[in-house]
């Protein structure tokens, strides 16, 4: 017969579990966004949590799974953002709520753009799934795989460089910069 998982105050042992877990995410987004994916160790992701080693490792097997579910999480916040621009170019709107975001998150452009891309296998599914997103949002039509990665490579890079450049240019600036590339039709 299974053990029941006793509840306290009030709060089932999963729903204890699922809050620790998000906040371990949360945390590990803060940390690699302050003190690079080196600086944010097991130790500091559960010392901004408020949580010791053993939630920790209740809730991930690694340090590279918690970086996954961080990307993934910081993914989730940009597109968020994204979506709650405004224009009447719905492409030139994602694109403003990208770099706006990037621009006013820098610890989370650090997690989603710099650190993270593409850091093991896990990382580099969730990073699919992030430029099928992003793709979506930005309206590229390119159909062939290649094609498809290197538009959205294309905007990334220049998100990246902008992020290294302290954000030299003014969004409205790299948006105009990002916007043609968007415009590439897919080739026969």
């Amino acid at each position: 017969m299974k053990e029941q998982k006793r509840r306290y105050s009030g709060q089932s042992f999963e729903d204890r579990q699922s809050e620790r877990r998000g906040r371990l995410v949360e945390a590990a987004l803060e940390v690699a966004g302050r003190f690079g994916l080196e600086g944010a160790s097991v130790a500091a992701i559960c010392a901004e949590a408020d949580l010791t080693a053993r939630y920790f490792y209740e809730s991930f097997p690694s340090r590279d799974a918690i970086f996954v579910e961080a990307y993934r999480l910081a993914q989730d916040k940009l597109l968020g953002f994204m979506a709650e621009a405004k224009g009447r170019d719905p492409v030139k709107s994602a694109l403003t709520g990208f770099f706006t975001a990037l621009k006013e998150r820098p610890h989370a452009a650090r997690v989603f753009l710099v650190d993270l891309d593409d850091h093991g296998l896990a990382m580099k599914v969730a990073s699919h799934e992030g430029a099928k997103k992003l793709g979506k949002a930005f309206g590229i039509k390119a159909k062939h795989p290649l094609q498809f990665a290197g538009v959205i490579g294309a905007i990334v890079d220049i998100a990246k460089r902008w992020i290294e450049s302290e954000f030299e240019e003014p969004v409205e600036k790299v948006v105009e910069i990002a916007f043609p590339f968007t415009r590439i039709q897919a080739s026969r």
